[in-house]
């Protein structure tokens, strides 16, 4: 199951970052051809992504990041799918709405304050596949109730379900200072 999850990821990656031929056109705009493209490798998931909804990515970090970073986490019922299944980065998995509020109310709970950077957001659509992902990349600084700072780099992946709501998420942190 990680494997697939690895490899839905670099699919992402591939597809975000291939080396298209790039031509100057007349009023100096930039034309890219995709057809000149050849990947070394076949995506086990898809390599055929187009510009997803921003929507999605203004949802995602309304919900899962600002409501966090506001500890408004009630919030979550209206942006997560009653089915989710979550992959956290600390190798858990939680399925359903219930479990991953109460999960992520615990979490919170040790807090006294966080501050979050987003470094970047993709929302993005798999045309085979006919599905929206939303991918995340930020920083987390928590601070706990004894003064202890610790500051994690964070990527998220989020799918959207038909009916607009996130249904999986992939997240993978890597810890980069503790105080």
């Amino acid at each position: 199951m990680k494997q697939f999850f690895l490899c839905l990821t670099a699919a992402f990656v591939l597809a975000a970052c291939n080396d298209e031929k790039k031509t100057d056109t007349a009023g100096g705009e930039t034309k890219t051809d995709k057809s000149a493209v050849t990947l070394p490798y076949t995506a086990a998931y898809s390599s055929s992504f187009e510009p997803g909804n921003p929507a999605y990515s203004a949802m995602i970090l309304q919900g899962s990041w600002k409501d966090w970073e506001e500890n408004k986490l009630d919030n979550m019922k209206n942006w997560i799918a009653d089915t989710i299944v979550a992959f956290h980065s600390d190798n858990s998995m939680v399925v359903g709405a219930d479990s991953m509020m109460a999960r992520w109310k615990r979490g919170r709970a040790g807090y006294t304050s966080v501050i979050d950077t987003v470094h970047a957001v993709i929302a993005t659509y798999s045309t085979d596949k006919k599905e929206n992902w939303v991918l995340v990349w930020a920083k987390e600084i928590n601070t706990d109730s004894k003064g202890k700072i610790d500051t994690t780099e964070l990527m998220e992946t989020w799918r959207i379900n038909k009916d607009g709501k996130a249904d999986m998420l992939l997240q993978y942190d890597r810890h980069t200072r503790k105080k």
